[in-house]
């Protein structure tokens, strides 16, 4: 405790102080590491939700609680990676802040190969955590369909009712309008999230997502959330029909979201802003420093997500 004390006091008298030798100085490495864990945390408590309640047959939650465990678990993910990456523990966010010039093109790759590790390490931690529960309530016989199915704890499947061009168009419109909020929450000439409460206004996003748009399908609102599991279930016993059932549903939720983020990315510029009204001076700057690219801000504190 002394220690850090005299490390905060030697910060704020504005003397240097030396950085521990393991100091990552690779950007890539950092925001890697740092969106593969927040995406990992996440995925956690969302999964676990599903699956606490799914095993338990209702004697554990219901559908609310998947909703409040994914919007809680975002929340958790901001306060974990925040700072660092951006948190955007999704491939469809980190798609269009590409698009719009919030993050550099090189850096994409990092962050999906970073969602798809932490999703996948997720998968593998709450089957191993509810490895006995979900055998007990399937009686060791591991489907996609059916009364007992459990597919369905890891990765998104259609209603029964639904046709593959409706659920399409489910995703599209889902991740269009969280892209919307999104840019809306950061936008600091317009009404964005008073500083601090970024992770609890993200999670509320997503929680009323949930509650509005997501019986058809399961919002999976995330192609790196949706594929990275339903990989894992593929080689840990469900097999192949993961990727069969609904018609070859597994593309649609890897496809529609980053086309409904960039769609709902660009409304908002379109309608709100572009015609933002003209500013000058050190608040100007600054603001263009919150939106500016990530390789250079020191910090990325906005464009946060799941």
């Amino acid at each position: 405790m002394k220690d850090l004390a005299e490390l905060g006091a030697s910060q704020q008298k504005g003397v240097k102080v030396a950085r521990p030798k393991v100091w990552l100085k690779s950007e890539a490495v950092r925001v890697g590491l740092a969106e593969s864990l927040c995406t990992y945390v996440m995925m956690v408590f969302g999964l676990g939700s599903v699956a606490q309640v799914e095993t338990g047959q209702g004697a554990f939650g219901e559908y609310l609680s998947i909703n409040l465990g994914f919007g809680l678990g975002v929340a958790m993910g901001v306060h974990v990676g925040g700072k660092v990456s951006g948190a955007h523990m999704n491939a469809a966010v980190s798609l269009a802040m590409c698009t719009y010039g919030r993050l550099a093109w090189r850096m994409l790759p990092v962050y999906v190969c970073a969602q798809l590790m932490g999703s996948f390490l997720a998968a593998g931690t709450i089957y191993a955590v509810y490895y006995e529960a979900i055998h007990d309530y399937c009686g060791g016989n591991l489907t996609v369909s059916g009364e007992k199915a459990t597919a369905g704890i890891f990765a998104t499947y259609p209603a029964p009712y639904l046709s593959l061009l409706a659920g399409f168009f489910d995703q599209v419109v889902g991740t269009a309008m969280l892209l919307l909020c999104l840019m809306a929450l950061s936008d600091q000439r317009n009404k964005p999230a008073a500083v601090g409460s970024e992770p609890v206004a993200v999670g509320l996003l997503v929680l009323l997502i949930g509650i509005s748009l997501g019986s058809n399908s399961g919002y999976a609102i995330n192609p790196t959330r949706d594929i990275a599991p339903r990989v894992f279930t593929a080689v840990a016993g469900w097999g192949a029909d993961v990727f069969r059932f609904g018609n070859g549903w597994w593309w649609v939720p890897l496809v529609a979201p980053p086309i409904g983020g960039v769609l709902g990315a660009g409304l908002y510029k379109a309608f709100v802003e572009m015609h933002h009204q003209p500013i000058s001076g050190q608040l100007e700057r600054g603001l263009q420093e919150e939106s500016a690219p990530l390789e250079k801000q020191q910090h990325t504190s906005v464009n946060v997500c799941v």
